[in-house]
């Protein structure tokens, strides 16, 4: 049984990054995305960096999982109209659909790949450490100094009285 769902507003503040927002029916959504996240020390950036062919992470089959067994479902439709009073939503993104209606397939896939490159040490547990730790060498991770107050000024007096 088709049902006609009846939505009064939909607010939606922002749809990026391969998300659809859809409103009616339609057979199948396919939707990808893929993205490198690069992070650098020294924000130094080439122009033949970021060719998704040179990572297998990329072109390697997504794996779809499968439910480890039938699922039993039962389903009462209680009329032919699906009403709905108000919709809000802040945002949509990386591969993400919002659908008002009926859809049969849907299938979305987003793969990033994080780089982090440090000019410095490596943040952990090393000789040197970036993190604050109590109790630590002076100077590095000194946290009980930081929360003490500045030093006052030496206390003068002045020639001027105010009555």
């Amino acid at each position: 049984m088709a049902r006609l769902s009846i939505v009064s507003t939909v607010y939606v503040n922002d749809v990026g990054s391969s998300s659809t927002l859809h409103i009616g029916d339609h057979v199948s959504t396919t939707l990808q995305s893929r993205a490198f996240a690069v992070q650098r020390e020294v924000p130094l950036y080439y122009d033949n960096e970021g060719n998704f062919d040179e990572y297998p992470f990329y072109i390697r089959p997504f794996p779809i999982p499968q439910p480890p067994e039938p699922v039993a479902m039962s389903v009462d439709n209680w009329g032919s109209f699906i009403r709905v009073g108000g919709i809000r939503i802040l945002g949509v993104a990386s591969s993400s659909l919002i659908q008002i209606g009926s859809n049969c397939n849907t299938r979305s896939e987003t793969r990033i790949k994080d780089f982090r490159q440090f000019v410095s040490p490596k943040p952990g547990p090393q000789e040197q450490t970036t993190f604050v730790k109590k109790g630590q060498e002076i100077g590095i991770g000194d946290f009980v100094d930081m929360l003490k107050p500045p030093p006052r000024p030496p206390h003068t007096r002045s020639s001027t009285s105010i009555n």
